[in-house]
């Protein structure tokens, strides 16, 4: 798999979860501030939506997310699917691996790691104190996060397939 093929697999990802809400009917998707990770405890709500590719979405995030209504971002009058930061990082993903398909940049870990400290420190900040982030600023930090590890994983990516390569060219040249 190349960087094209994994920018693609988050394009489809980002533009699936920006559909989602107008695939449901306007007005009709709220998952309230209760929601915990992983637990799954949205399912009830979520089976109430009609289009299979939306509902999809919907699971992925009440997944990985804890959806709050108050910390995402609203189409067509419907919650999206994942929270502001979680819909950011997507997006930087995104933005990260199409920037690699036309950019030859080395992997320096100082970069990705000074990437990630926005993210580190508005989410950190908001868990551990009274401090209430916005969903502008959760989507920033989150775009940063997201862009430096599409970057990364872009990469490695492209290592991967280099090294593939050379591997058939040994084996061909041995046997």
């Amino acid at each position: 798999m190349g960087v094209f093929t994994a920018f693609l697999i988050l394009l489809v990802w980002l533009l699936g979860n920006i559909a989602s809400p107008y695939l449901a009917p306007a007005g009709t998707v709220d998952l309230g501030n209760d929601g915990i990770v992983g637990s799954g405890d949205k399912a009830g709500e979520i089976s109430a939506i009609g289009n299979a590719f939306a509902r999809f979405f919907y699971r992925a995030g009440d997944a990985n997310c804890h959806q709050h209504a108050d910390r995402s971002f609203f189409l067509n009058g419907n919650q999206m699917p994942f929270c502001a930061r979680c819909t950011s990082i997507f997006f930087g993903l995104a933005v990260g691996a199409a920037i690699l398909m036309f950019l030859d940049l080395e992997l320096h870990i100082f970069w990705i790691l000074l990437g990630l400290v926005p993210i580190g420190l508005d989410g950190g900040i908001q868990l551990f104190t009274d401090y209430e982030s916005t969903n502008l600023l959760r989507f920033l930090t989150g775009s940063v996060a997201g862009i430096v590890t599409g970057i990364a994983l872009g990469y490695i990516i492209s290592e991967i397939g280099k090294i593939m390569v050379l591997r058939k060219r040994f084996r061909k040249g041995s046997g």
